[in-house]
């Protein structure tokens, strides 16, 4: 029988971390291969839709994942 895994607490360091990129599929890519993200790594990519008001911004992915 294996040991059970110990969990990760709030207090752990970087459990998950994020990065924002163009909301272009070429342009993620690129981000998760300079920074060295494989896809086992990846939580969650959410889109971010652009703001018009107070600070404009592009449309973007938000990525979720978990450092090395």
């Amino acid at each position: 029988m294996t040991a059970p895994q110990r969990a990760q607490f709030s207090n752990s360091p970087t459990v998950v971390a994020e990065i924002f990129t163009e909301d272009k599929i070429d342009a993620l890519n690129a981000k998760l291969m300079e920074r060295g993200i494989s896809a086992d790594q990846v939580i969650a990519i959410l889109p971010v839709e652009a703001q018009i008001m107070v600070d404009p911004t592009a449309p973007q992915f938000r990525v979720l994942y978990q450092p090395a």
